[in-house]
């Protein structure tokens, strides 16, 4: 159904939707969404009891009771997605992470039925066999049908078939992005009933009476369109705009919903908090979340560790080569800057005859002089490195990481290079994902550590354990191949 009203009169202009999608409310897409995920956890303990009973035990299934933990599981899990969002991509909110949002409640109202089961002692109803199967299945049956269906309703929506949300579209005239927010708002599932661009030049007075005007048009259309909202884009920085209109829309019965402009729409969207103040909205975070850290430093600490007493005989015989070889300490000590700039001291094997530590630190190149016989070797095989697994141990260092620099040469490279500071968002690593991608050693052009920066950073922004695993996996093949190594 398009509007009525002849766009050729005068007042503002009425753009009517040139096809109509099918509209299901959203309410009732979500109910359908739910009854689906209720369905598919009935089906999957009832098909689980026929799989234990009938396949493995050869017994008596009892397909009642199954379905009576099935309704029991949906009736934790449905709300359980509720809690977690899960049906927000209904809006054409589309989160990543989504399988993820079905998994956590599905995993919990299995462990909600075990520890039922537990409390009760009812093993009869609830047999172990029956609910292993069950929460297998579910997994298998559950996720490729929800992705199916979600994958239609997306693709239904993309194409403006289906809507599940009415709206009347306020915008002024001079916007320049007006097709791109409708475009933006149909893929949404929002059905755009009308257009209303207002003139919001003028004075007070010139836009009073024009928004007046939009607002008696807006009136008449909901008198004979079901919509359920206004979407209002004008910009935020216009105070005494928005209350001009706010003020006249308060006359209209209907949701009104203000959009932001493009960078506050950046800023809106960080995690907020509540003070006495005001709300304060994130614009910046730590790369790694509180449970990536966990997860990181579990992983550092487990193969440290290991590594340490695995190669503890081998780094015993390098100390005392080296001890043979030429004189000073075993272990080089120098200052370097970790996680949030701040200073440790990272250890090695001294590969060199000197220990600089100051103002200046030469880079070491090829055929460099105060490299020791030894040094060559363990500085050829990164054996030097080896000390580092203690800094790790200890909390200074992780496995993996932008490898840090001596502090002469942060100093030198943070004022010519502007990221190169953003290295410091974690910890530095014994490793990284420029080392394994070749960029190591001297670097005698700002080009050659701006080359170094972008990968440490690309590190930062897609870390996650699987790739801090590559690295590692990879770096074994780095030691033995590479040909950079001096």
């Amino acid at each position: 159904m398009t509007s009525s009203a002849d766009a050729s009169t005068t007042g503002p202009r009425i753009l009517a939707s040139a096809s109509t999608p099918f509209y299901i409310p959203i309410y009732f897409a979500t109910a359908l969404m739910a009854a689906l995920d209720f369905s598919l956890s009935l089906l999957s303990f009832v098909l689980g009891d026929l799989a234990f009973h009938r396949v493995f035990t050869k017994g008596t299934s009892l397909p009642e009771d199954a379905a009576l933990l099935g309704a029991i599981a949906g009736l934790i899990t449905v709300p359980g997605i509720f809690v977690t969002r899960g049906y927000s991509a209904l809006q054409g909110v589309y989160r990543s992470r989504y399988a993820l949002k079905f998994v956590l409640p599905w995993a919990f109202a299995f462990f909600v039925i075990g520890w039922i089961a537990f409390l009760t002692q009812t093993t009869q109803a609830a047999s172990r066999g029956t609910v292993t199967s069950a929460f297998i299945i579910g997994f298998l049956l559950a996720l490729p049908t929800r992705s199916a269906a979600l994958a239609y309703f997306k693709h239904q929506v993309s194409r403006s078939a289906l809507a599940t949300r009415r709206a009347i579209l306020m915008v002024e005239e001079t916007h320049s992005d007006v097709s791109q927010i409708v475009t933006s708002l149909k893929r949404s599932g929002i059905d755009i009933r009308a257009q209303l661009p207002f003139d919001g030049s003028g004075d007070e007075n010139d836009i009073l009476s024009n928004v007046k005007d939009v607002v008696d048009r807006c009136r008449s259309i909901l008198a004979h369109e079901n919509c359920e909202a206004i979407y209002l884009f004008i910009p935020w920085s216009d105070n005494n705009k928005y209350r001009l209109i706010r003020s006249a829309l308060s006359k209209v019965p209907v949701q009104v919903y203000l959009f932001p402009d493009r960078h506050i729409d950046e800023i809106l969207r960080g995690a907020c908090i509540e003070t006495a103040w005001g709300a304060g909205y994130q614009v910046q975070r730590t790369p790694l979340s509180l449970i990536d850290r966990a997860l990181k430093r579990v992983l550092d600490v487990a193969a440290a560790s290991t590594a340490l007493l695995l190669l503890s005989p081998l780094m015993a015989a390098v100390a005392v080569l080296i001890k043979l070889d030429s004189t000073g300490p075993v272990i080089f000590k120098q200052n370097r800057r970790g996680f949030s700039g701040r200073q440790f001291k990272i250890l090695k094997f001294r590969s060199m005859t000197v220990c600089e530590n100051g103002d200046t630190v030469q880079q070491a190149r090829r055929g460099d002089l105060r490299i020791t016989r030894v040094g060559a070797f363990i500085r050829k095989t990164s054996i030097d490195e080896l000390p580092q697994l203690w800094n790790v141990v200890r909390g200074e260092m992780s496995l993996v990481g932008p490898r840090p620099h001596a502090l002469a040469h942060d100093d030198f490279y943070s004022q010519l290079i502007a990221s190169y500071a953003s290295r410091h968002h974690v910890k530095p690593g014994l490793t990284g994902w420029a080392q394994v991608n070749g960029l190591r050693g001297e670097t005698p052009e700002v080009s050659d550590m701006e080359a170094r920066v972008t990968k440490d950073l690309w590190y930062i922004d897609n870390w996650s354990i699987l790739l801090d695993l590559r690295i590692i996996l990879r770096t074994v093949f780095c030691v033995l191949s590479d040909k950079r190594a001096y």
